[in-house]
């Protein structure tokens, strides 16, 4: 397996929305109303990729033999804002290593940053908790939108935050 991680290319913002689509319509949309899905589509778009660095972001992408198969993106300097493996390439350990370069990356470039959030899909909580994050309140449902928020620390040590579940 011949997996490159890299930042992305502004010109392939159209590629990692694939990956997005194809994902979140797979694993993400069965769990979500209508307005949740059409919000989802709305917003996330090849632009909004492009509009990260200009909000303390960025994107990361796995790439295996030249097929783009992950993205993980931040904003805001903590905030996992997209995370997503092609159905047919998850369980291959590519999310674990997209994300574990996004927390480097986060922990070399941002200073102060001292934890990670991410409101989580219901369908994503354990794979969140299998990279050490927490559950830190109960599910939220905005403009159709079903989320579990979640943190997780970047210093020594584990997450202490209060388990909701």
């Amino acid at each position: 397996m011949d997996l490159e991680l890299s930042e992305l290319n502004p010109a392939e913002a159209d590629a990692a929305m694939a990956v997005v689509k194809e994902s979140f319509e797979a694993c993400v949309a069965p769990d979500y109303a209508q307005q949740g899905r059409d919000l989802f589509a709305q917003v996330v778009t090849a632009d909004y990729l492009r509009s990260l660095p200009h909000r303390q972001g960025f994107t990361l992408v796995a790439k295996l033999d030249g097929r783009m198969v992950g993205m993980c993106a931040l904003r805001d300097g903590h905030h996992v804002t997209l995370f997503f493996v092609l159905p047919e390439f998850q369980g291959r350990g590519i999310g674990r290593r997209l994300f574990d370069s996004a927390v480097e990356r986060v922990r070399r470039n941002v200073s102060g940053v001292t934890k990670l959030e991410v409101h989580s899909s219901p369908v994503a909580v354990s794979i969140y908790q299998a990279l050490g994050f927490s559950i830190t309140g109960p599910e939220k449902v905005d403009d159709g939108i079903r989320y579990i928020p979640m943190e997780r620390l970047l210093g020594p040590g584990s997450n202490t935050s209060m388990d909701y579940r």
